[in-house]
């Protein structure tokens, strides 16, 4: 309690001070800067819905030197990242363990999410942040236009777009001592045709060690698009996108290796492969000032392949190897949106558009163990093959009305239809001391759902500056096709579950304004209400003797508060930025009533501060608190009452950097994590077993433009 009101009463003493400091400054171009930062309604063609909505833009991560997208956003107030064992995924309003399957990820649009929910983590990775214009966070919904999975919100990454001559060549190098070095090399291009075609060209590959010894990751990203415009109606964007890598990592350590040297192997050895090939197509086309039609098709696929994957597990007192090689995941995802735009009056219009998506996911698991012991061996091979499907047709509308100079309304209905098939075979071979035991078991599902999805928004304009705004919606998450698959326990044979959606209602007020020209703010409460949230009995992960059982049981709650100031001085020489985000995630039905969602920290701050030296030279600092939460503890098989939950510790992040430009040249170096202060990114104290996020690492990279 002493550290939340500390750093409350923090936040308020800084703002007072800056507020007294240049309270008599008035800028216009300031105005201008913190509505496009800070009060920014989403820029997204289709998706002008009044609400606070936070930009991160391409000056923004290129002068702080990120290397990947999840450097970039988990500096973020609204943004946490869990990992619960299969990796990080994108954390927002409180989803836990959920997060991989209720806040959306997209590029350009196109969701980048996985159809296993339950091993698939959002390939975040496999983004070239350099080829990234901005990065849209929408906290909260969105669930019209998106449709599933956005109780916690909406990301939405907006690539660059380059038509005129360009050539450029970059060098990152970062590290976190002189043994543990990495770097990039990047070549992006672009050639104008003429008038009617041009060609854009990005190609990055990488080579850097991690943290932690025995990790290392190298590949590289290609990026293509072509740009055809036949007239000044209709435009076409034709893109091909590549990545491809190679990890290595030694797994997790036990609390007493990490407190003793984080950077130590941990007790396995794993390296997998990625890669995932992209093709996008957009065609735009206006008819007048009145009508606008988007047609955007694509198709990504995503492959990991276990090349070498050992763990340690002990049974009845002993230790041995597990493996994993030729385990592999894939993912399918095929889509059409069709979205028409009719702007019947200034500042009003109806959007209304088709959807459809065809995602396919396939799992391969391979686990093998040999047990040898004098008088008594066994060899044992368990494999998994899953080929999950899903296909949505969707029909959406939303309408945004503005009466006057001061009251507007958005309302939107969404409504999808979703067919799933759901293909599970488990073969087990034994050999216990030369006798053999084999067991095969086959089961084949088809299940079908409707939902729908709708939104109201009115908008009250108090001031020239100011605007508040009331949001009612309500959202679902369906279920995965891997959930609709059940175990007995006493016969272990499969049954098909019956589940329905998940259902939120969110209750939000925001208001954005600017005050004295260069005091910007936006403040956002919420308050979602989800039932039928989906739990389970037994151990979906496990194999041999398991036994799980899905269904619809619990019910959640989640209220909470983000706050963001800005403030720009000096002519925008000098900017001051503050965030805060508080959640309070409880279940609120169930046998684990009253009972914190794991991995939700109750509150994360954000102070940042940057300074233009002149033209040529620029400087930031910023300071990251994320407070403590609760990790996944135990669940009892037979009740699903969850137990043993032992705190994740808080901590505090700092990094500082500095930028040069000198005509075609930049140049940004800097320091992460300053204090090395050490924390984890993933716990599961019941097992010990525990990841450690990066200590103090420095960065340096070098960008001329021809």
């Amino acid at each position: 309690m002493h550290k939340k009101i500390t750093l409350i009463k923090f936040f308020i003493l800084i703002n007072f001070l800056l507020i007294d400091i240049n309270a008599q400054e008035n800028n216009e171009e300031d105005k201008v800067k913190l509505d496009e930062i800070v009060v920014s309604a989403s820029k997204q063609d289709f998706d002008n819905s009044l609400r606070n909505v936070i930009v991160i833009n391409s000056s923004d991560l290129q002068k702080k030197g990120f290397s990947s997208i999840e450097q970039a956003l988990e500096r973020m107030a609204e943004i946490n990242f869990v990992n619960f064992g299969l990796g990080r995924n994108i954390d927002m309003r409180g989803q836990g363990d959920k997060s991989n399957v209720a806040v959306k990820v997209m590029i350009d649009g196109k969701s980048i999410n996985m159809l296993d929910n339950s091993h698939g983590v959002t390939p975040l990775n496999s983004i070239n942040l350099d080829n990234v214009e901005r990065i849209e966070i929408i906290p909260g919904g969105g669930s019209v236009l998106y449709g599933n999975g956005t109780r916690g919100g909406a990301i939405n990454i907006i690539t660059k777009k380059q038509k005129e001559d360009l050539f450029s060549i970059a060098i990152k190098g970062n590290g976190y001592n002189r043994h543990k070095l990495g770097g990039n090399l990047e070549i992006n291009a672009a050639k104008k045709i003429n008038e009617n075609l041009a060609f854009s060209f990005n190609m990055e590959g990488f080579n850097q060690d991690g943290y932690q010894d025995g990790y290392n990751e190298k590949g590289y990203f290609i990026n293509t698009k072509t740009y055809i415009n036949p007239n000044e109606q209709s435009n076409l964007i034709f893109g091909y996108n590549y990545f491809k890598s190679k990890n290595t990592g030694s797994g997790y350590l036990t609390k007493a290796q990490i407190e003793d040297n984080p950077k130590q192997k941990g007790n396995g050895e794993n390296i997998t492969s990625i890669n995932r090939p992209e093709i996008t197509l957009d065609y735009q086309y206006y008819l007048d000032d009145t009508w606008e039609f988007d047609l955007e098709t694509f198709w990504q696929n995503q492959k990991i392949n276990y090349l070498k994957d050992v763990s340690m597990m002990t049974v009845m007192g002993i230790t041995l190897p597990v493996y994993q090689n030729g385990s592999s995941f894939e993912d399918t995802f095929t889509g059409i949106n069709l979205k028409s735009r009719y702007n019947y009056k200034d500042n009003s219009y109806l959007i209304f558009g088709y959807e459809f998506a065809n995602h396919d996911a396939k799992r391969t698991s391979i686990i093998h163990y040999d047990v040898n012991m004098p008088k008594f061996s066994i060899n044992h091979t368990m494999t998994t093959l899953m080929d999950m499907k899903k296909q949505s047709h969707s029909l959406f509308a939303l309408d945004s009305h503005e009466f006057n100079d001061i009251f507007s309304i958005s309302s939107g209905l969404r409504y999808e239809r979703s067919f799933y098939k759901t293909n599970r075979n488990y073969t087990s071979k034994m050999l216990i001391t030369q006798i053999q035991k084999n067991n095969t078991e086959t089961f084949n599902t088809e299940n079908q759902g409707n939902n729908f999805a709708f939104e109201i928004t009115p908008n009250f304009k108090y001031s020239n500056t100011g605007s508040l705004y009331l949001k009612y919606e309500r959202g679902f998450i369906s279920p995965s096709p891997a959930q609709f698959v059940n175990k007995d326990q006493k016969t272990q044979k499969y049954y098909s579950s019956d589940l329905n959606s998940e259902i939120f209602n969110t209750f939000e007020l925001g208001i954005n304004d600017l005050w004295w020209d260069f005091y910007g703010f936006n403040l956002t409460l919420f308050y979602t209400l989800s039932k039928d949230e989906i739990s389970y009995l037994g151990n979906p992960h496990s194999e041999a003797g398991a036994f799980w059982k899905y269904y619809n049981i619990d019910q959640t709650h989640r209220i909470g508060a983000e706050l963001n100031f800005d403030q720009s001085f000096l002519d925008d020489a000098l900017i001051f930025r503050q965030s805060i985000a508080y959640i309070d995630a409880k279940i609120s039905k169930g046998i684990n009533k009253g009972k914190r969602i794991p991995y939700v920290s109750k509150i994360k701050a954000s102070l940042g501060v940057e300074y233009a030296i002149n033209s040529n030279f620029s400087t930031f600092l910023d300071l990251t608190y994320y407070s403590r939460a609760k990790d996944g503890g135990t669940i009892d098989e037979k009740t699903g009452k969850m137990s043993k939950n032992i705190w994740i510790k808080d901590y505090a992040l700092t990094d500082i950097g500095l930028s040069y430009y000198y005509k075609k040249l930049q140049i940004s170096s800097g320091i992460r994590n300053l204090f090395n202060k050490q924390y984890y990114t993933y716990q599961d104290s019941l097992n010990d077993e525990y990841l450690s996020g990066s200590g103090r690492n420095y960065y340096l990279e070098l960008k001329y433009v021809f």
